[in-house]
């Protein structure tokens, strides 16, 4: 199962890949496996702001457009501190080692912090910081008319919606953030980001869930998509720190150059982990990251440094 985070963490430390790709494991009965299942799912704090900007829009503001409704602005940031406070309560307990702990019984409550797991304490000022980035964030998007003016006339919205297609014999995942679809023009791919500088410009991601969505097998309730080629889609990054919009679109050597990206990214992993199972692979004959701040700010700090 290939991913652009999994190439990206493979291409940054080939150790950090393994250990959340290869040795982590939910059900297994190994301790070891069992903790690496576990450390992924710590967050940083700014991480963690951006994941309840993602879950307050695919949680509330996307089910109340279902209903033909307009959220409030008022009403979403209600919802986000809901879920900020009842996440911060979970996460300052930090019960990740608890015998029995399932993240997923635990439902939209669980939340685990990196610094509490490595230093015992949050920084009380980025959580503060978080609070206001959060509502900055929503305010960002509440001021964006383009954006509400596509969401509301979509005939079809679907948000964090897995897709898979095959590449060069391997399974290409995505899960594009939001995907709109309309009855009279190409569907529409929303990224939404959570960052303070935005450099980063993500067409890349979005061409591969363009890709993912018009190569792969359709979920049964999409709408037929066969009048439409991959180059029709609109691809949206919204920048709800920095409020930017940026527009992509794909063309022939774009593709070819995602084509040839995942190709790449493939066989490099393709070629270390060889006839071999990827969870008996030794992480100590892997590459390890060259940033001392990968190192700091890696979940897997503990297993890594044992085994070193």
């Amino acid at each position: 199962m290939w991913s652009l985070s999994t190439a990206k963490t493979f291409k940054r430390c080939q150790r950090q890949w393994y250990y959340k790709n290869c040795l982590g494991n939910a059900l297994a009965k190994d301790p070891l496996r069992r903790k690496a299942y576990l450390l992924s799912k710590l967050h940083s704090i700014s991480s963690w702001r951006g994941s309840i900007v993602d879950s307050v829009i695919s949680e509330f503001i996307v089910p109340t457009l279902r209903t033909k409704q307009i959220p409030s602005l008022a009403a979403t940031k209600q919802k986000a501190t809901e879920i900020f406070e009842r996440q911060l309560k979970f996460a300052r307990q930090h019960l990740l080692h608890q015998p029995g702990l399932s993240p997923s019984k635990v439902g939209s409550d669980f939340a685990v912090f990196h610094c509490m797991e490595y230093s015992g304490e949050i920084p009380e000022i980025e959580i503060e910081n978080a609070r206001r980035e959060i509502e900055r964030a929503l305010e960002n998007l509440f001021s964006r008319p383009e954006v509400w003016s596509e969401l509301r006339s979509a005939q079809y919205l679907v948000c964090q919606r897995p897709l898979s297609f095959l590449h060069t014999g391997e399974t290409v995942r995505a899960v594009p953030d939001l995907i709109a679809f309309y009855s009279n023009k190409p569907p529409l791919i929303i990224d939404w980001k959570v960052h303070f500088l935005g450099v980063y410009r993500s067409w890349k991601q979005l061409g591969i869930y363009a890709l993912a969505l018009m190569r792969g097998n359709p979920h049964k309730d999409f709408p037929i998509l066969s009048q439409w080629e991959v180059t029709d889609l609109q691809l949206w990054e919204v920048q709800l720190l920095t409020n930017q919009l940026r527009r992509y679109e794909l063309n022939e050597r774009r593709i070819a150059e995602i084509d040839n990206f995942m190709a790449e990214s493939i066989s490099a992993i393709q070629l270390v982990v060889g006839d071999t199972k990827k969870a008996t692979l030794d992480p100590t004959e892997l590459l390890t990251a060259i940033s001392p701040e990968t190192c700091q700010s890696c979940n897997y700090q503990s297993i890594c440094w044992e085994s070193a």
